[in-house]
């Protein structure tokens, strides 16, 4: 077996410890809100808060990888992430839990960024569509699907949301153990890669901000379905008559039809990308297309209410839809290079993951504003409405910034013929 499927399987792993901090609370939000008494704005609050460090923590790990190396960056960040989790499950208070937040969230925050550049240098660009899409698939699948479903279920068999969240926090520390054994520079940009700062110059060029709108779009919607989706199907439960234990089992039980959507339908995606690029059909338009479909998925979920297993069939078609971030990833790395992915993405991703904390943040109180009839499960309209407020405007500036690159594009070789 080629090292570099070594390096993409520990990679997802590393990937999979950064979903993991990103969505560790949600599948214990109703045990932690009974706990220290908290309500959905302050839930929305203590997720977003996290985003933000995440966020602004994108282009230091992105600049350090590519000066670096992504083995001393990975294993430092996948560490550090143990160890915030351990102070988070320690909280006396919300204010202590939102601390640990955003420690969790600067320690998170380079796995990504940091991948994406050592994926670009170990694979060819024929294979990088699917092999970014498989490692955000399996990778952030895994994380959540650990957030959502194990954690949860380890409470519901006897643990404490605290101890159970320790006991996840040892495992990843394992995790760090072996990136630090098994990552390593590709031998074809190891004399280069750790020798190169940050590109300024990539600021100036209108790809990377037509790029930056289509990702965020993406992101703005994972950050208002990932955290909410499963507090939601809990309280549908719940409405139903089923004790909370019980109902945050089904709901986290039910929110991995949205893993299963994404595990499926992201790597495919990436493979059948790799075979229409070739055809003339780009990237990012097919991430634009997966944007829209979002926006009426989103518009579909009120219909949960009234059955589950509609809530179940539109979850998964939103684990599709909503993950074609790694559409742009790939497309990032063919654009500027190898050695230049992780700082780009760094960039790219602050940009991206503040829209996104921005959207959680705004969720949890647009939700309780809205709210007409008091009851619990009406205040998720508010909640959807942001996700589908924020894909309609980052697809429609994504669009227009593409329009005014292929602009100047078309002026530039008018230019040129002319000059002929």
């Amino acid at each position: 077996m080629s090292y570099r499927w070594v390096i993409l399987i520990v990679g997802m792993l590393a990937y999979t410890t950064s979903f993991f901090a990103r969505t560790s609370y949600i599948g214990i939000a109703k045990f932690i809100s009974e706990d220290l008494h908290l309500d959905k704005a302050a839930l929305g609050l203590m997720g977003s808060v996290f985003f933000y460090a995440y966020a602004l923590s994108q282009l230091p790990w992105g600049a350090s990888s590519d000066r670096w190396g992504s083995r001393k960056v990975v294993s430092i960040c996948v560490f550090a992430t143990a160890l915030t989790l351990w102070g988070f499950s320690t909280s006396a208070s919300a204010g202590a839990l939102n601390f640990w937040r955003v420690l969790n969230g600067i320690a998170a925050a380079g796995a990504y960024v940091c991948m994406a550049g050592a994926i670009s240098q170990w694979f060819s660009p024929k294979e990088r569509g699917f092999t970014f899409g498989l490692f955000a698939a399996v990778g952030g699948g895994v994380g959540e699907g650990t957030s959502q479903a194990l954690a949860p279920w380890l409470v519901h068999a006897g643990f404490t949301w605290r101890s159970a969240t320790a006991s996840l926090a040892g495992v990843i520390g394992l995790i760090a153990i072996l990136c630090v054994l098994f990552l390593r520079p590709s031998p074809q940009y190891a004399a280069a890669a750790n020798r190169k700062p940050f590109d300024w110059s990539i600021l100036a060029d209108l790809n990377l901000w037509g790029f930056t709108a289509i990702y965020s779009g993406s992101i703005i919607a994972i950050r208002v379905l990932v955290p909410w989706l499963p507090i939601y199907a809990t309280d549908i439960y719940i409405s139903q008559g089923m004790d909370v234990k019980t109902a945050a089992l089904a709901g986290g039980m039910l929110s991995t039809l949205y893993l299963v959507g994404r595990a499926v339908g992201v790597p495919i995606a990436g493979f059948v990308s790799d075979r229409l690029i070739t055809r003339g059909i780009s990237r990012k338009s097919l991430a634009v297309a997966f944007l829209l479909f979002t926006i009426v998925l989103l518009q579909l979920m009120p219909m949960g209410i009234e059955s589950t297993s509609l809530l179940g069939v539109t979850a998964f078609l939103l684990g599709v839809s909503i993950n074609m971030y790694p559409l742009i990833t790939t497309a990032m790395s063919e654009t500027f290079g190898p050695l230049r992915t992780s700082s780009a993405m760094g960039v790219l991703n602050t940009v991206a993951q503040l829209s996104g904390a921005m959207a959680l943040t705004v969720s949890g109180y647009l939700g309780v504003a809205l709210s007409t009839t008091g009851n619990a499960l009406d205040e998720y309209r508010g909640i959807w409405l942001v996700g589908v407020v924020g894909c309609i405007m980052t697809v429609a500036i994504g669009l227009a910034i593409s329009q005014i690159v292929k602009s100047r594009v078309r002026s530039g070789a008018a230019y040129q013929q002319s000059g002929l």
